[in-house]
């Protein structure tokens, strides 16, 4: 399985997904621009992250298609219905 890296151009926002395209990628803010940075061969191993949070990023991307993290968010409650939240590291 590949997952694929993007950031938000401006910003420190950064995705994970499985569409190569990035189109599942929610706008965070008006003007949110996903840039591809690279993809992750979740093959390799040893991961380059600790078992249980790589088994737990896995079934987040299996189930929504996509993970939001180090946002700019400031309140992650007040993301629209449906929303996957934002989850602190």
């Amino acid at each position: 399985m590949l997952i694929y890296v993007f950031r938000d151009e401006g910003t420190r926002n950064l995705a994970l997904t499985i569409d190569v395209t990035g189109h599942n990628l929610p706008s965070v803010s008006p003007s949110t621009a996903w840039i591809f940075t690279e993809a992750i061969d979740t093959l390799r191993f040893p991961p380059p992250w600790n078992v249980t949070d790589f088994q737990c990023l896995l079934r987040w991307l299996r189930a929504d298609g996509f993970y939001l993290f180090e946002a700019d968010v400031k309140d992650p409650k007040s993301l629209p219905a449906g929303w996957p939240r934002l989850r602190s590291q």
